[in-house]
């Protein structure tokens, strides 16, 4: 899991490489935010800010 700045949106989601250097933004919540994948090209606007080591939910 992991901070991310997607074209000035900040988001937290789970990073999975692609192959041809693309990328697969996934959210814990599929029914809501449904998978997102990106092409190298526009990879180039998102920034890693940093990997999340502890969060919390209510149940």
């Amino acid at each position: 899991m992991y901070a991310i700045n997607h074209d000035g949106m900040l988001r937290v989601k789970l990073l999975y490489t692609l192959p041809g250097n693309g990328l697969r933004l996934r959210s814990y919540n599929q029914d809501e935010y449904p998978d997102e994948s990106y092409n190298d090209d526009q990879v180039k606007v998102i920034i890693v800010i940093g990997r999340v080591s502890w969060y919390s939910v209510l149940i």
